[in-house]
This record gives structure tokens, C-alpha cells and sequence, in this order.
């Protein structure tokens, strides 16, 4: 047995852990692996995806490669100063059927229903288009926006 590894003043040997530069060895380990995973992080993260999205539109529902129920509203959030026209599946929705939101805070959104121009979003892969229209500036552009998602 090692000088080192005996108790000062006993034959018993003295636990790992409690050897010379065993505590200094596993705290340094220790913290170099908690950088490791935090700059590991920092790393990957990246930085904030760019909106796909043009300047007006503020979402879609459902978002683009969603997999929703047949009964899900399809519709967008524009800006204050726009209005939209909406086809689903070549379909195109009378504005007046744009009121599942509340179209006074730019949600224009449709429904399926009964006496309605869609009365049920088939199943699989569809498509919507919105063309937008501003309302104030009307030096701005009108904008088109297609998205497609599934419904189960």
C-alpha cells in the first residue's frame, strides 16, 4: 500500500474520493463538461428563423404542412388596413362566409359548413390562396399567399 493512499496515523486505506486531487479533478471535469454542453447549445441554436411570411400577413391558419381535422377553420390575420379574398382547393369563398375570426381585428376566417361554399374540407392534402388587398395605403401592392396543409 502507497503512503498516499493510508490514513495519517491508521493502516486503513483512505477512500478514492478523498485522495489528494481526486475533488480538484472531478469538479474541473465537471465544469468543463458544463461549458461544453452550454457553448454545444449556443452553437446550434442559430438565430431567428426569417418570416416566410409578406408584409401585411400576419399568420395563417392552419400554418403551412399542418396535419388538422377536416372541421378546422382556414383563414389568415392580416394588418390593420388590409382585406383578403380566400380560395380553398380552387374554391373561392364569398367574403361574407370570411367571419369565423373577428374580422375587425384583421382575422378573416372560414368554416365549413352547411349552405356554406365548402360544406366539408376533404380529407388529405389542401390548398389556400389569399390575395390581399390594402384598404389604407393604397399605393401599396397587393399580395398573394399559397400554403398547403393536410386534414385527417
Amino acid at each position: 500500500m502507497s503512503p498516499a493512499a493510508a490514513r495519517p496515523g491508521g493502516d486503513r486505506p483512505l477512500p478514492w474520493a478523498l485522495r489528494e486531487g481526486v475533488s480538484t479533478a472531478v469538479t474541473l471535469f465537471v465544469l468543463v463538461a458544463a461549458v461544453g454542453v452550454v457553448l454545444a447549445v449556443w452553437l446550434t441554436r442559430g438565430g431567428e428563423p426569417a418570416s416566410a411570411l409578406p408584409a401585411g400577413l400576419q399568420s395563417v391558419t392552419p400554418v403551412p404542412g399542418a396535419n388538422v381535422p377536416h372541421q378546422s377553420p382556414v383563414g389568415a390575420r392580416l394588418e390593420a388596413g388590409w382585406r383578403m379574398t380566400l380560395s380553398i382547393n380552387g374554391t373561392t369563398i364569398p367574403a361574407v362566409q370570411l367571419n369565423a375570426g373577428t374580422v375587425q381585428l384583421g382575422e378573416y376566417l372560414f368554416s365549413a359548413g352547411d349552405g356554406k361554399a365548402i360544406t366539408k374540407l376533404r380529407s388529405g392534402r389542401s390548398c389556400a390562396r389569399l390575395t390581399a388587398t390594402p384598404t389604407i395605403d393604397v399605393e401599396a401592392a397587393d399580395f398573394t399567399y399559397e400554403w398547403c396543409f393536410t386534414t385527417f
